[in-house]
Protein backbone atom coordinates (compact mmCIF):
# COMPACT_ATOMS: atom_id res chain seq x y z
CA UNK A 1 0.00 0.00 0.00
CA UNK A 2 1.25 3.52 -0.82
CA UNK A 3 0.51 6.31 1.26
CA UNK A 4 -0.82 9.80 0.04
CA UNK A 5 0.64 12.86 1.66
CA UNK A 6 -0.69 16.55 1.90
CA UNK A 7 2.74 17.99 2.85
CA UNK A 8 3.13 21.10 5.07
CA UNK A 9 6.26 22.40 3.89
CA UNK A 10 5.40 21.99 0.01
CA UNK A 11 1.96 23.91 0.83
CA UNK A 12 4.54 26.58 2.78
CA UNK A 13 6.94 26.79 -0.83
CA UNK A 14 3.09 27.42 -2.92
CA UNK A 15 1.75 29.56 -0.39
CA UNK A 16 5.44 31.41 -0.32
CA UNK A 17 4.64 32.20 -4.18
CA UNK A 18 7.26 29.51 -5.27
CA UNK A 19 4.65 27.64 -6.92
CA UNK A 20 1.10 27.93 -8.06
CA UNK A 21 -1.57 25.39 -8.13
CA UNK A 22 -2.29 22.04 -6.66
CA UNK A 23 0.47 19.47 -6.84
CA UNK A 24 0.54 18.71 -2.60
CA UNK A 25 -1.37 14.70 -2.99
CA UNK A 26 1.32 12.04 -4.01
CA UNK A 27 2.84 9.34 -3.25
CA UNK A 28 5.57 8.96 -0.37
CA UNK A 29 6.44 5.43 -1.06
CA UNK A 30 5.76 1.91 0.50
CA UNK A 31 4.03 1.71 3.46
CA UNK A 32 6.60 2.25 6.82
CA UNK A 33 5.81 1.89 10.33
CA UNK A 34 2.50 1.27 11.45
CA UNK A 35 2.68 4.73 13.62
CA UNK A 36 3.14 6.84 10.42
CA UNK A 37 0.17 8.83 8.93
CA UNK A 38 -0.99 8.34 5.86
CA UNK A 39 -1.90 12.07 5.17
CA UNK A 40 -0.63 15.00 6.44
CA UNK A 41 -2.40 18.37 6.18
CA UNK A 42 -1.37 21.72 6.61
CA UNK A 43 -2.99 24.34 9.10
CA UNK A 44 -2.41 27.98 9.02
CA UNK A 45 -2.89 30.34 12.06
CA UNK A 46 -1.96 33.65 12.28
CA UNK A 47 -1.37 33.79 16.31
CA UNK A 48 1.76 32.75 17.82
CA UNK A 49 1.53 29.72 19.84
CA UNK A 50 0.37 29.68 23.48
CA UNK A 51 -2.63 31.86 22.16
CA UNK A 52 -6.06 30.32 22.46
CA UNK A 53 -6.97 30.21 18.93
CA UNK A 54 -3.24 28.19 18.30
CA UNK A 55 -4.26 25.66 21.10
CA UNK A 56 -8.04 25.27 19.67
CA UNK A 57 -5.82 24.37 16.73
CA UNK A 58 -3.79 22.05 18.44
CA UNK A 59 -7.05 20.34 19.71
CA UNK A 60 -8.51 19.81 16.70
CA UNK A 61 -5.25 18.13 14.88
CA UNK A 62 -5.01 16.07 17.85
CA UNK A 63 -8.39 14.84 17.41
CA UNK A 64 -8.00 14.13 13.91
CA UNK A 65 -5.45 11.93 14.98
CA UNK A 66 -7.62 10.31 17.58
CA UNK A 67 -10.40 9.11 15.28
CA UNK A 68 -8.21 8.32 12.57
CA UNK A 69 -6.23 6.26 14.62
CA UNK A 70 -3.20 8.23 13.38
CA UNK A 71 -3.50 8.04 9.92
CA UNK A 72 -4.12 11.59 9.03
CA UNK A 73 -2.26 14.03 10.69
CA UNK A 74 -2.56 17.78 11.00
CA UNK A 75 0.78 20.54 11.44
CA UNK A 76 -0.10 23.36 12.62
CA UNK A 77 2.00 26.66 11.12
CA UNK A 78 1.47 29.51 13.52
CA UNK A 79 2.35 33.40 13.83
CA UNK A 80 1.30 34.05 10.37
CA UNK A 81 3.96 31.79 8.38
CA UNK A 82 1.91 30.79 5.58
CA UNK A 83 0.27 34.28 5.35
CA UNK A 84 -1.86 36.69 6.09
CA UNK A 85 -6.23 35.64 5.46
CA UNK A 86 -6.18 36.98 1.90
CA UNK A 87 -3.27 34.90 1.10
CA UNK A 88 -4.53 31.97 2.76
CA UNK A 89 -7.61 32.02 1.50
CA UNK A 90 -6.42 32.03 -2.55
CA UNK A 91 -3.75 29.37 -1.44
CA UNK A 92 -6.69 27.07 -0.04
CA UNK A 93 -8.88 28.20 -3.32
CA UNK A 94 -5.40 26.29 -5.41
CA UNK A 95 -5.86 23.53 -2.62
CA UNK A 96 -1.61 24.50 -1.72
CA UNK A 97 -3.37 25.04 1.69
CA UNK A 98 -5.69 22.55 3.40
CA UNK A 99 -6.88 24.21 6.60
CA UNK A 100 -7.08 27.37 8.17
CA UNK A 101 -8.91 29.50 10.44
CA UNK A 102 -10.37 31.87 9.02
CA UNK A 103 -11.94 35.16 10.14
CA UNK A 104 -15.40 35.48 9.66
CA UNK A 105 -15.17 39.94 8.41
CA UNK A 106 -12.29 38.59 5.99
CA UNK A 107 -14.67 36.49 4.66
CA UNK A 108 -17.36 38.98 3.47
CA UNK A 109 -14.60 40.92 1.63
CA UNK A 110 -13.51 37.57 -0.19
CA UNK A 111 -16.95 36.51 -1.60
CA UNK A 112 -19.06 35.32 1.47
CA UNK A 113 -21.68 38.73 1.94
CA UNK A 114 -23.53 36.68 3.83
CA UNK A 115 -21.16 36.33 6.85
CA UNK A 116 -21.67 39.88 7.21
CA UNK A 117 -24.89 39.67 9.46
CA UNK A 118 -22.27 38.00 11.74
CA UNK A 119 -19.76 40.76 11.98
CA UNK A 120 -21.84 43.64 11.84
CA UNK A 121 -20.93 46.50 14.66
CA UNK A 122 -22.75 45.80 18.12
CA UNK A 123 -25.12 43.22 16.44
CA UNK A 124 -24.70 40.58 19.34
CA UNK A 125 -25.66 41.66 22.62
CA UNK A 126 -23.10 39.57 24.62
CA UNK A 127 -20.90 36.55 24.65
CA UNK A 128 -24.18 34.01 25.03
CA UNK A 129 -25.39 35.33 22.37
CA UNK A 130 -23.33 35.07 20.22
CA UNK A 131 -23.01 31.02 20.60
CA UNK A 132 -26.70 30.46 20.95
CA UNK A 133 -26.44 31.94 17.35
CA UNK A 134 -23.65 30.53 15.87
CA UNK A 135 -25.14 26.97 17.29
CA UNK A 136 -28.18 27.91 15.84
CA UNK A 137 -29.98 26.27 12.45
CA UNK A 138 -29.19 30.09 11.49
CA UNK A 139 -25.54 30.18 12.44
CA UNK A 140 -25.61 26.18 10.20
CA UNK A 141 -27.15 28.02 7.53
CA UNK A 142 -24.50 31.28 7.58
CA UNK A 143 -21.23 29.07 7.40
CA UNK A 144 -22.53 26.17 4.60
CA UNK A 145 -22.98 29.18 2.69
CA UNK A 146 -19.22 29.50 1.99
CA UNK A 147 -18.57 26.88 0.36
CA UNK A 148 -21.71 28.00 -2.15
CA UNK A 149 -19.47 31.00 -2.10
CA UNK A 150 -15.98 30.01 -2.32
CA UNK A 151 -13.51 27.23 -2.84
CA UNK A 152 -13.38 26.21 0.88
CA UNK A 153 -15.88 24.48 3.38
CA UNK A 154 -16.90 25.79 6.92
CA UNK A 155 -16.34 23.52 9.56
CA UNK A 156 -17.25 25.30 12.63
CA UNK A 157 -17.27 28.26 14.33
CA UNK A 158 -14.74 29.53 16.66
CA UNK A 159 -15.10 32.40 19.25
CA UNK A 160 -12.02 34.69 18.82
CA UNK A 161 -13.42 37.04 21.24
CA UNK A 162 -14.72 40.26 21.52
CA UNK A 163 -12.88 43.22 19.45
CA UNK A 164 -12.14 46.07 21.16
CA UNK A 165 -9.88 49.21 20.59
CA UNK A 166 -6.48 50.26 21.80
CA UNK A 167 -4.60 53.54 21.43
CA UNK A 168 -0.62 54.37 22.13
CA UNK A 169 -0.59 58.00 23.45
CA UNK A 170 -3.84 58.69 25.31
CA UNK A 171 -6.83 56.88 26.39
CA UNK A 172 -10.21 56.66 24.86
CA UNK A 173 -13.34 56.84 27.22
CA UNK A 174 -15.85 58.61 25.01
CA UNK A 175 -16.99 58.56 21.30
CA UNK A 176 -15.56 61.95 20.89
CA UNK A 177 -12.19 60.55 21.93
CA UNK A 178 -12.06 58.44 18.98
CA UNK A 179 -11.98 61.40 16.85
CA UNK A 180 -9.03 62.16 14.19
CA UNK A 181 -7.32 59.17 15.19
CA UNK A 182 -5.61 56.73 12.78
CA UNK A 183 -6.60 53.34 13.76
CA UNK A 184 -5.10 50.34 11.87
CA UNK A 185 -7.91 48.00 10.25
CA UNK A 186 -7.97 44.47 8.19
CA UNK A 187 -8.36 45.38 4.52
CA UNK A 188 -12.20 44.11 4.81
CA UNK A 189 -13.81 47.05 4.03
CA UNK A 190 -16.37 46.94 6.73
CA UNK A 191 -13.98 47.45 9.46
CA UNK A 192 -12.57 50.35 8.12
CA UNK A 193 -16.31 51.76 7.53
CA UNK A 194 -17.39 51.24 11.39
CA UNK A 195 -13.77 53.18 12.64
CA UNK A 196 -14.93 56.15 9.89
CA UNK A 197 -18.80 55.83 11.27
CA UNK A 198 -16.71 56.50 15.14
CA UNK A 199 -15.21 59.71 13.87
CA UNK A 200 -11.90 58.26 13.01
CA UNK A 201 -9.44 57.49 9.88
CA UNK A 202 -9.07 53.99 8.80
CA UNK A 203 -5.72 52.83 8.18
CA UNK A 204 -5.08 49.83 6.10
CA UNK A 205 -2.13 47.26 7.37
CA UNK A 206 -0.90 44.26 7.44
CA UNK A 207 -1.50 42.30 10.69
CA UNK A 208 2.33 41.14 10.98
CA UNK A 209 3.25 45.13 10.37
CA UNK A 210 1.11 46.31 12.88
CA UNK A 211 3.55 46.62 16.00
CA UNK A 212 6.27 48.22 14.27
CA UNK A 213 3.48 50.84 13.18
CA UNK A 214 2.28 51.76 16.07
CA UNK A 215 5.83 51.61 17.64
CA UNK A 216 6.89 54.28 14.99
CA UNK A 217 3.79 56.49 15.01
CA UNK A 218 2.34 56.04 11.81
CA UNK A 219 -0.99 54.58 13.77
CA UNK A 220 -2.62 55.52 16.85
CA UNK A 221 -4.27 52.47 17.45
CA UNK A 222 -6.16 49.50 16.22
CA UNK A 223 -8.54 46.42 17.72
CA UNK A 224 -7.89 43.32 18.72
CA UNK A 225 -9.80 40.43 21.17
CA UNK A 226 -7.90 40.81 24.68
CA UNK A 227 -5.99 37.72 24.35
CA UNK A 228 -4.50 38.77 20.87
CA UNK A 229 -3.67 42.24 21.98
CA UNK A 230 -1.66 40.61 25.42
CA UNK A 231 -0.42 37.61 23.25
CA UNK A 232 0.84 40.01 20.40
CA UNK A 233 2.31 42.30 23.00
CA UNK A 234 0.70 45.34 21.62
CA UNK A 235 0.14 46.60 25.03
CA UNK A 236 3.68 47.33 24.71
CA UNK A 237 3.35 50.06 22.20
CA UNK A 238 -0.24 50.98 22.93
CA UNK A 239 -1.26 50.49 26.64
CA UNK A 240 -5.25 51.95 26.62
CA UNK A 241 -7.35 49.41 26.02
CA UNK A 242 -11.31 50.44 25.60
CA UNK A 243 -13.95 47.73 26.04
CA UNK A 244 -16.35 48.70 23.67
CA UNK A 245 -17.07 45.01 22.22
CA UNK A 246 -18.07 46.86 18.42
CA UNK A 247 -17.99 42.82 16.93
CA UNK A 248 -17.61 39.32 18.62
CA UNK A 249 -15.74 38.18 15.15
CA UNK A 250 -16.24 34.45 14.81
CA UNK A 251 -13.44 32.12 13.58
CA UNK A 252 -14.09 29.32 11.15
CA UNK A 253 -12.46 26.43 10.96
CA UNK A 254 -12.00 25.83 7.16
CA UNK A 255 -10.93 23.17 4.49
CA UNK A 256 -9.85 23.47 1.09
CA UNK A 257 -12.93 21.99 -1.33
CA UNK A 258 -9.61 20.62 -2.92
CA UNK A 259 -8.62 18.77 -0.58
CA UNK A 260 -11.88 17.54 0.92
CA UNK A 261 -12.94 16.36 -2.23
CA UNK A 262 -9.20 14.35 -2.70
CA UNK A 263 -10.19 12.92 1.47
CA UNK A 264 -11.98 9.43 1.67
CA UNK A 265 -15.30 9.82 3.34
CA UNK A 266 -14.13 8.49 6.60
CA UNK A 267 -11.86 10.81 7.08
CA UNK A 268 -13.97 13.78 6.17
CA UNK A 269 -16.15 13.03 8.77
CA UNK A 270 -13.22 13.09 11.34
CA UNK A 271 -12.21 16.20 10.21
CA UNK A 272 -16.12 17.68 10.60
CA UNK A 273 -16.55 15.84 14.32
CA UNK A 274 -12.71 17.06 15.10
CA UNK A 275 -14.46 20.57 14.27
CA UNK A 276 -17.23 19.86 16.18
CA UNK A 277 -15.26 19.07 19.28
CA UNK A 278 -13.16 21.91 18.77
CA UNK A 279 -16.05 24.72 18.57
CA UNK A 280 -16.94 23.23 22.13
CA UNK A 281 -13.24 23.09 23.76
CA UNK A 282 -13.04 26.73 22.17
CA UNK A 283 -16.03 28.27 23.68
CA UNK A 284 -14.72 27.03 27.00
CA UNK A 285 -11.16 27.99 26.63
CA UNK A 286 -11.95 31.66 25.11
CA UNK A 287 -13.56 32.73 28.55
CA UNK A 288 -10.78 31.58 30.78
CA UNK A 289 -8.21 32.88 28.56
CA UNK A 290 -10.19 35.70 28.15
CA UNK A 291 -10.08 36.78 32.14
CA UNK A 292 -6.15 35.19 32.13
CA UNK A 293 -5.51 38.15 29.64
CA UNK A 294 -7.12 40.49 31.49
CA UNK A 295 -5.33 40.12 34.90
CA UNK A 296 -1.82 40.01 33.22
CA UNK A 297 -2.95 43.23 30.84
CA UNK A 298 -3.77 44.64 34.31
CA UNK A 299 -0.11 43.50 35.76
CA UNK A 300 1.52 45.15 33.12
CA UNK A 301 0.14 48.30 33.79
CA UNK A 302 -2.62 48.44 31.37
CA UNK A 303 -5.00 51.09 31.27
CA UNK A 304 -8.11 48.99 30.49
CA UNK A 305 -11.75 51.24 29.84
CA UNK A 306 -15.20 51.13 29.81
CA UNK A 307 -16.51 53.55 27.28
CA UNK A 308 -19.06 56.46 29.70
CA UNK A 309 -21.24 56.50 26.27
CA UNK A 310 -22.00 52.98 25.19
CA UNK A 311 -25.22 53.61 23.37
CA UNK A 312 -23.31 56.91 21.91
CA UNK A 313 -21.41 53.96 19.78
CA UNK A 314 -23.97 51.84 18.80
CA UNK A 315 -26.25 54.85 17.64
CA UNK A 316 -22.96 55.90 14.82
CA UNK A 317 -23.33 52.16 13.24
CA UNK A 318 -26.55 53.26 11.16
CA UNK A 319 -24.42 54.04 8.19
CA UNK A 320 -22.47 50.45 8.74
CA UNK A 321 -25.53 48.89 8.66
CA UNK A 322 -27.52 50.74 5.76
CA UNK A 323 -24.55 49.87 2.87
CA UNK A 324 -23.40 46.00 4.70
CA UNK A 325 -27.19 44.67 6.23
CA UNK A 326 -29.65 46.00 3.33
CA UNK A 327 -29.54 42.91 1.66
CA UNK A 328 -29.94 40.87 4.98
CA UNK A 329 -32.42 42.62 7.35
CA UNK A 330 -34.57 39.70 8.11
CA UNK A 331 -31.29 38.09 9.24
CA UNK A 332 -30.29 40.29 10.82
CA UNK A 333 -33.91 40.82 12.65
CA UNK A 334 -33.38 36.65 13.45
CA UNK A 335 -30.12 37.39 14.85
CA UNK A 336 -31.35 39.85 16.73
CA UNK A 337 -34.66 38.02 17.94
CA UNK A 338 -32.61 34.99 18.90
CA UNK A 339 -32.24 34.35 23.18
Amino acid sequence: MKKQWLIGAAAAALIAGLAGGYGILGNKGAAGADNEPEIVLCYGEVNPEGHVLTDSAQYFADRVSELTGGKVMVEIYPSGQLGDDARCYQSMEMGALDLYRGNSMSLVDSGNPMMSALVLPYVFRDREHFWKVCSSDLGREILDNIQDCTGMIGLAYLDEGARNFFTADRPVRRLEDMKGLKIRVQVASMMGDTVEALGAEAVPIAYAELYTALESGTIDGAENPPVSYYYNKFYKVAPYYVKDRHTYTPGVILVSKITWKNLKKEYQDALVQAAKETQEYNRTAIEEADQKAYEALEKEGVTILEPEDPQAWSQAMEPVYRKYGGEYLDLIEKIRQIR
